[in-house]
C-alpha cells in the first residue's frame, strides 16, 4: 500500500509542479536570489560542493528547514549537536532564497553546508541522498514530504521531527486521512518532539504511539538558544535611526512585525489615530515578504505623513514611518519598539511568532488569529502575558493602555517570559535525544 501511494504522489506531483510554477517563479523574482544554485533543487552541485560531501560521507545529519524562522531554529539545534559531540557535521537544506541567504552566513566548510532542498520526486531526492548519504535526518516543525521521508526509510536512517507542531485544524484533516498520512508521513518518523506535554494526546490521535512522542519543549521558544540581543550592542537599529535623524529619546515606537497583506493598513489607521494623542509615537512596518514593500508605498502615499524605506533612509522633517524592506532583521527591530503588534494575527490564518517580542522585553499585542500558537497563546492569555483582542478597532486603545502605563507594560512582559520558562533548554534536550539514539543505533549495529 505505501509503495502504491508513493507512486501515484510521484505520477501526480509533476502536474502540481507545471501548475503552480508560474505564481512560484513571479515570487521568486520579487523576492530576489531565485537563480543562484538553483540546479540544487534538481541535484545538481558544484564540484567544491560534491568534494565537500565526499569528505562527510556516511557522517552527515541532513536538517531540513523551510525559510528564514525554521532555518534560526536549524543552526541553533545545528550549533548544540556541534556542542554536544565534535564530530558531528550537518547539511542545512531549505526550500526559500532568503533561509538560503541567512545559512550561508553561518555555514562552515568543515561541519555545516548549507543547500536548496531538492524537489520531492524520488528520483532528485534519490540522487542527493547518494551524495550525501546522512546517518539521521532532522526536521524542523513540518518539513514531511513523502519521497524524502521514503528515502530515509530505504537507507534506515532515523528521522527526528523537532519542533514538532500539529494545530486543531491539521490534526483533523491528518485523522480523516490517516490511511494515507500513517504509511507516507507519520510510519516514517522515528521520534518526535512536541513543543508542550499538552499536544502528546494531538500525536498520538493522527497515529504515532507513545514512545516515539516526546515533550521536550519548543526551539522558537528557548531563551538559551535565542537569547536576547542586549541593548547594549555596539550597533543596535534605535543607534541607527538616531545616526538618520530620529532621536529614540524623542519618540514612542509602534511595531508591526511579519505583516500581511491588509495588516499595514490596519496598523497605519490606528496609528493615525494614536497621534493626536501621542504626537512623539513613530511606526515601524516589518512586511513579512519584502516584495510587497511597492504596495505598502502606494499606501503610504496617501496618509499625509512623511515616511522612508530602511534600503534608502530619506529622514525628512516630520517623518513618522519607516517601512523595514529588509530580510532577517526583525529580532533586532523587536528592540527598538516600545510595543509590537503581531502579523498574520488580523488578517489571513495561524498568526506568527509571538516568542521573539517576548524574548525582546517588548510588550505584545496579537489579533484573534493565532491558531499555529494555540497552546502558547493559552498559556500567555491565561497568565496576562499577551494582549488579544478580537478586532482590529481595539488597537487604538490597546496601544494607548501599555503607552499610558510603563509599569502594566513590563508586568506583561515580565508575565510572558514566565510562561516561557518551561521551554528554556529544549534545544539541549532534543540535541541530547537525538544523540543519544544515535549511540543506542551504534551499539546494535
Amino acid at each position: 500500500m505505501r509503495r502504491f501511494f508513493l507512486i501515484l504522489y510521484n505520477l501526480l506531483l509533476p502536474l502540481v509542479l507545471l501548475v503552480s510554477f508560474p505564481g512560484y517563479f513571479r515570487r521568486m523574482r520579487k523576492r530576489g536570489g531565485y537563480r543562484k544554485n538553483f540546479g540544487q533543487r534538481f541535484g545538481y552541485f558544484s564540484p567544491e560542493l560534491r568534494r565537500a560531501f565526499a569528505r562527510g560521507s556516511g557522517g552527515w545529519s541532513w536538517i531540513r528547514a523551510v525559510s528564514v524562522g525554521e532555518m534560526v531554529q536549524a543552526l541553533s539545534l545545528a550549533e548544540e549537536l556541534k556542542r554536544q559531540d565534535e564530530t558531528f557535521r550537518a547539511v542545512i537544506s531549505t526550500t526559500t532564497s532568503t533561509g538560503y541567504a541567512l545559512g550561508r552566513q553561518r555555514s562552515h566548510p568543515e561541519w555545516l553546508q548549507v543547500i536548496y532542498s531538492p524537489v520531492d520526486l524520488y528520483p532528485i531526492v534519490a540522487q542527493v541522498w547518494r551524495l550525501l548519504q546522512p546517518r539521521e535526518v532532522i526536521l524542523v516543525d513540518s518539513d514531511l514530504w513523502p519521497s524524502f521521508l521514503a528515502c530515509a526509510r530505504a537507507h534506515g536512517a532515523p528521522v527526528h521531527l523537532a519542533n514538532a507542531r500539529l494545530s486543531p485544524r491539521s490534526r483533523k484533516r491528518y485523522e480523516a486521512a490517516r490511511w494515507i498520512a500513517e504509511p507516507l508521513l507519520w510510519g516514517q518518523l522515528t521520534k518526535v518532539y512536541a513543543q508542550h506535554p499538552n499536544e502528546l494526546g494531538q500525536w498520538r490521535a493522527v497515529g504515532l504511539d507513545q514512545a516515539r512522542v516526546i515533550a521536550t519543549g519548543s526551539l522558537k521558544y528557548d531563551a538559551d538558544a535565542n537569547p536576547r540581543v542586549p541593548d547594549t550592542e555596539p550597533f543596535t537599529f534605535r543607534e541607527w535611526l538616531r545616526r538618520h535623524g530620529c532621536e529614540p529619546k524623542t519618540h514612542r515606537f509602534l511595531l508591526g512585525g511579519s505583516l500581511h497583506p491588509g495588516e499595514e493598513e490596519l496598523l497605519l489607521k490606528a496609528f493615525l489615530q494614536l497621534r493626536t494623542r501621542f504626537p512623539d509615537l513613530f511606526l515601524i512596518l516589518v512586511p513579512r515578504h519584502v516584495e510587497r514593500t511597492p504596495e505598502i508605498v502606494e499606501l503610504l502615499k496617501t496618509c499625509g505623513i512623511p515616511w522612508t524605506l530602511r534600503s534608502k533612509p530619506e529622514f525628512t522633517p516630520g517623518t513618522a514611518i519607516l517601512v523595514v524592506d529588509s530580510t532577517g532583521e526583525l529580532r533586532g527591530w523587536y528592540q527598538a519598539a516600545d510595543v509590537v503588534v503581531i502579523g498574520k494575527s488580523f488578517q489571513g490564518i495561524g498568526g506568527q511568532n509571538p516568542v521573539e517580542p517576548i524574548q525582546a522585553a517588548r510588550p505584545v499585542i496579537s489579533g484573534p488569529h493565532m491558531e499555529n500558537f494555540a497552546t502558547l497563546m493559552k498559556d500567555l492569555v491565561a497568565a496576562g502575558g499577551i494582549r488579544q483582542l478580537t478586532g482590529a478597532e481595539a488597537l487604538p486603545a490597546a496601544v494607548a493602555d501599555l503607552l499610558d502605563h510603563p509599569d502594566q507594560a513590563a508586568a506583561t512582559v515580565e508575565r510572558a517570559g514566565s510562561v516561557l520558562a518551561f521551554h528554556r533548554g529544549a534545544t539541549a534536550r532534543i540535541a541530547e535525544s537525538i544523540l543519544a539514539l544515535r549511540g543506542e543505533n551504534a551499539r546494535g549495529s
